[in-house]
């Protein structure tokens, strides 16, 4: 059995406003450090290609798609969060998208759906904050989805770059 004896306290330390001295004392000193809180809408996060946000369809230059409708992204997804309809078209890629939704209220960014497209056509951008009042307004379709390439094209080096090392 072990025994623990009691601190002794000193006159100080009985008096009540001891501790409220030291803890205003600290408070004060921190006065004068460096500050570490960003200041959010003035002061926004630099993003970096390993950043992961929403994802997003890259445009072709001709206005369309890139994505062919293959459903390897909307299978890739964990938590169901991509919903596609294709149809085919009258184009060289003879595939397109006629619905295409991601609900962003179910979105982990993951970032399966960039890792199994063929085309390069989903991309996670850099695309952190989204707001709505409504739960349907998270629900991106097709139009609010596409952006052009030259966006993401960081992430598009980002992600050459890292599945040429799986290359052999």
């Amino acid at each position: 059995m072990v025994l623990v004896k009691a601190k002794k306290l000193s006159v100080w330390e009985k008096l009540f406003f001891w501790p409220l001295v030291k803890g205003l004392w600290t408070t004060f000193s921190q006065i004068f450090h460096k500050k570490v809180t960003r200041l959010y809408p003035e002061q926004r996060l630099e993003s970096f290609p390993e950043m992961k946000g929403h994802p997003v369809l890259v445009r072709r230059p001709d206005g369309k798609p890139r994505c062919v409708a293959c459903g390897l992204c909307e299978f890739a997804c964990p938590p169901v969060a991509i919903y596609i309809e294709g149809h085919e078209i009258d184009d060289e890629i003879e595939r397109a998208p006629k619905v295409f939704e991601i609900d962003n209220t179910r979105c982990i960014q993951c970032g399966f759906c960039e890792e199994s497209c063929p085309k390069e056509a989903i991309v996670i951008s850099h695309r952190v904050e989204f707001g709505a009042e409504k739960r349907e307004d998270l629900i991106y379709d097709l139009e609010t989805l596409l952006v052009d390439e030259h966006e993401v094209e960081d992430r598009l080096d980002y992600i050459r770059k890292t599945f040429e090392r799986w290359k052999t």
